[in-house]
C-alpha cells in the first residue's frame, strides 16, 4: 500500500558464463548474455505519485460523505484504494528485478543481509516518529495491551491480532505486508535461482516464470480457503490482509522485473513496445480495468465483510496496475505524452515524499475530524465538500511529508554506511549484475522521487527503491 527508484550502481562486469565443473569449460548452450549498464525508471517517482493521491482519495472520499452520499460516484471513489496496489507492484518489480537479473544471468544474488537493512532503514524510521507522534503525542488510539500493542504496532505486527488492526496508523496494515515480502524475498529468490549455474539461460527463465505463477496460484487458494470463512471469527478477517492474500500483485510486479530483466540482458525489446500507441493503449486497458473494479456491486463502505468478489476486485486491481507500469518499465522513456507526464518535475517530486504522504495523511485527518467543530462550528463527518477537505489534506501533507523526508527519511538512508560489515561478511562474494536502487543520498535514484527510497527538486532521474 503503499510507495521512488534508487541510485543505479556503476556499470558490472561481465559476469562468468556457467562452467562444467569438471572440465572447465562452458557448457554448450548455457552461454549468458553479457549484462548491460543497468537501465534506469525515470516513471516511477510518477506512478508512487499517482498511487499516493488515490489513497488519499479514498479516505478524504469516505470522511467528508461523498463517497456514500453520491452513489453515481462513490463507486469510483471508493475504489481508489486501487493504490495499494500499484504500491505493491511497484515493490515487486523493483526489489524483485536485481535478483532475477542475477538469476538469469548466473551471477550470485545480492547480498542478503545488505538488502533487509536497507528496506529497515527505508521503512522503520518514518513509521516509527508517525507511529510516536500519532499515539504518544497526539494521543491517537493505539489499541488495548498496553505494551503489547505498543509492541505489536512498532513491530509491524498489528494485522495478525484483530484488536489492534484498526489502531495507530490505521493504513499501515500494507507496511506490515511490505514488511513480510522483504523478509521472504531473498529466501524466495535463492530458492527459485538455485543450481543456475547447471541451467542454460531458457531454462533459468522457465523457473522464474513457474516461480510467480506459483505465488499467484498460493494467493487464489489462500483467499478462497479464508474467505470461505469470513464471519467466523476476527481473526478470519485479518487473514485476508496478509502476505499470502497480496502474493498474486506481488507476483505481477515480479513477472514484469523479469521481462524487463531478459528484455535487457538479451538487449531486445518488441518493436510495439517503442511505438507512440502503445502507452495509451495500455493506460486505456489500466481505464477499463478501474471502472470494471468499481461495477462489482462491492460495499461503498470503509469497514465491510469480504466475499469472493473480492477476488474479482484483487485481478482488476493488479490488472490496472501491471498496465499502469508498462509504459514506465518498457519502450523509450524519453517519449510520449504519459511519460513525460510521469517525469513532470510536481508530480515526480512529490513520488519523492510519498512514503511520508501515505504515513501522514491520516493522522491529519483524524486531527482535522477533532478539531473542525472548534473551528468551524459544525461536524465534519459526512458533512464538507471533497475538493476543499482534500485540498487541506494534501497540502498539509505535502508539507509534513517534505519534512520528515529531510529530517528523517534521508538522514536514515545514509546511515546504511554504517552497515557496510553486512557486504564483508560475504566477501567470498556476490558478483552482483545490479544492485537496487540506492536512494537520494547517493548518485542515481529510484521511483518515488521519493518514496522508495527518496524527494525534490528536481529528482534525480532514474529509479529508486520501493
Amino acid at each position: 500500500m503503499h510507495g521512488r527508484a534508487d541510485d543505479l550502481a556503476s556499470p558490472p562486469e561481465e559476469p562468468p558464463p556457467p562452467v562444467d565443473a569438471e572440465a572447465g569449460e562452458v557448457r554448450p548452450g548455457h552461454e549468458t548474455p553479457t549484462p548491460r549498464r543497468p537501465p534506469r525508471f525515470p516513471c516511477f517517482d510518477g506512478l508512487r505519485a499517482i498511487a499516493a493521491g488515490t489513497v488519499l482519495g479514498v479516505h478524504v472520499a469516505f470522511i467528508s460523505g461523498l463517497t456514500l452520499r453520491n452513489a453515481s460516484v462513490g463507486i469510483y471513489t471508493s475504489r481508489l484504494e486501487i493504490g495499494v496496489a500499484v504500491f505493491f507492484l511497484i515493490s515487486g518489480f523493483l526489489l524483485y528485478r536485481p535478483f532475477i537479473v542475477a538469476h538469469l544471468a548466473g551471477e550470485r544474488d545480492p547480498v542478503t543481509g545488505s538488502f533487509w537493512v536497507r528496506r529497515l532503514l527505508r521503512i522503520i524510521p518514518a513509521y516509527w516518529v508517525a507511529l510516536f507522534v500519532t499515539t504518544t503525542i497526539l494521543h491517537g488510539p493505539i489499541g488495548p495491551g498496553g505494551w503489547r500493542a505498543y509492541l505489536a504496532h512498532y513491530g509491524f505486527a498489528q494485522i495478525y491480532f484483530p484488536s489492534q488492526i484498526e489502531s495507530g496508523i490505521t493504513q499501515a496494515w500494507t507496511l506490515c505486508v511490505e514488511m513480510s515480502f522483504y523478509l521472504v524475498l531473498p529466501l524466495y529468490a535463492a530458492f527459485v535461482g538455485r543450481r543456475r549455474s547447471t541451467q542454460s539461460p531458457e531454462r533459468r527463465l522457465a523457473r522464474a516464470l513457474v516461480g510467480v505463477g506459483v505465488l499467484v496460484v498460493i494467493s487464489l487458494v489462500w483467499r478462497f480457503i479464508v474467505l470461505s470463512y469470513q464471519g467466523h471469527g476476527q481473526l478470519l478477517s485479518t487473514m485476508t490482509v496478509w502476505l499470502p492474500a497480496e502474493l498474486d500483485l506481488f507476483a505481477l510486479g515480479m513477472a514484469l522485473a523479469i521481462a524487463s530483466a531478459w528484455m535487457h540482458l538479451r538487449d531486445s525489446e518488441p518493436k510495439w513496445m517503442s511505438r507512440r500507441w502503445f502507452p495509451w493503449a495500455s493506460w486505456l486497458v489500466a481505464l477499463v480495468a478501474f471502472w470494471g473494479s468499481s461495477h462489482l456491486g462491492i460495499s461503498r463502505e470503509a469497514l465491510y465483510v469480504k466475499t469472493y468478489a473480492n477476488i474479482s476486485m484483487q485481478t482488476l486491481y493488479g490488472v490496472f496496475s501491471f498496465f499502469l507500469l508498462l509504459p514506465a518499465i518498457f519502450g523509450p522513456q524519453h517519449r510520449g505524452l504519459i511519460r513525460q507526464f510521469l517525469q513532470w518535475w510536481p508530480l515526480s517530486s512529490l513520488g519523492v515524499v510519498s512514503y511520508g504522504l501515505y504515513v501522514w495523511h491520516q493522522t491529519l485527518i483524524d486531527q482535522l475530524i477533532r478539531h473542525y467543530t472548534a473551528l468551524f462550528g459544525q461536524r465534519l463527518f459526512f458533512n464538507v465538500g471533497f475538493w476543499g477537505m482534500f485540498g487541506e489534506i494534501f497540502g498539509s501533507a505535502v508539507v509534513v511529508a517534505t519534512v520528515s523526508y529531510f529530517v528523517v527519511e534521508k538522514p536514515a538512508l545514509r546511515a546504511k554506511r554504517f552497515f557496510e560489515w553486512f557486504d564483508n561478511l560475504s566477501s567470498s562474494g556476490a558478483g552482483l549484475v545490479e544492485t537496487p536502487p540506492k536512494g537520494p543520498e547517493g548518485p542515481p535514484v529510484d521511483g518515488l522521487a521519493v518514496v522508495t527510497e527518496g524527494v525534490v527538486s528536481p529528482p534525480p532521474r532514474g529509479g529508486r527503491e520501493p
